[in-house]
């Protein structure tokens, strides 16, 4: 589910958070995997996503597919700010963290990128433009979670899932096509 939230407002919402993993992954400096099934230079993506999926097992096990691995909504994210927010230059760090509070958990997902106007590109994709027909996969695999609720910063540099414990997002609104 897409939510309209701001990063404070969400770590109020899962009350009481604690930073419990922040990693600064830098592609380059991870080595070549030869059980990699993604793509040349992915591989750091690759190894990463198996290290974080042990770590979230506690939470999210339940949930692994649809996070992790080639349609999974974490894979998206990482993938989006090595591609996009970094021109897939592999010497920019991408930030990742965990914030886990009483009522849920929260990802983090940062690049150093210029940013994209993410509510131009939700709106796209909740008007049905015809990118979204023939690209766009991440945004869609966001949109039709039902478990996590997903939000950008406004510059478009952040990521963000949230995990609620029992899967009640009440009090956070959904994006919705036309909200601004």
């Amino acid at each position: 589910m897409l939510l309209s939230a701001g990063f404070g407002e969400v770590l109020v919402f899962i009350q009481s958070p604690e930073l419990i993993r922040e990693d600064t992954i830098i592609p380059d400096e991870f080595p070549e995997c030869p059980d990699s099934t993604y793509r040349v230079g992915y591989d750091w993506l690759y190894r990463y996503e198996r290290d974080i999926a042990s770590f979230l097992a506690p939470w999210l096990n339940s949930h692994r597919y649809e996070l992790i691995g080639e349609k999974g909504i974490i894979c998206e994210a990482l993938s989006n700010a090595f591609s996009h927010g970094h021109d897939k230059d592999p010497l920019k760090p991408i930030f990742f963290k965990v914030f886990l509070g009483a009522r849920g958990l929260l990802v983090r997902v940062t690049d150093s990128g210029k940013g994209f106007d993410s509510r131009h590109v939700i709106q796209s994709y909740l008007q049905k433009k015809m990118y979204y027909h023939t690209a766009g996969n991440g945004i869609h695999l966001m949109a039709t979670s039902r478990h996590f609720g997903i939000f950008y910063d406004p510059t478009g540099s952040a990521f963000h899932l949230l995990y609620a414990f029992d899967y009640n997002f009440e009090g956070l609104k959904p994006v919705e096509a036309g909200m601004h």
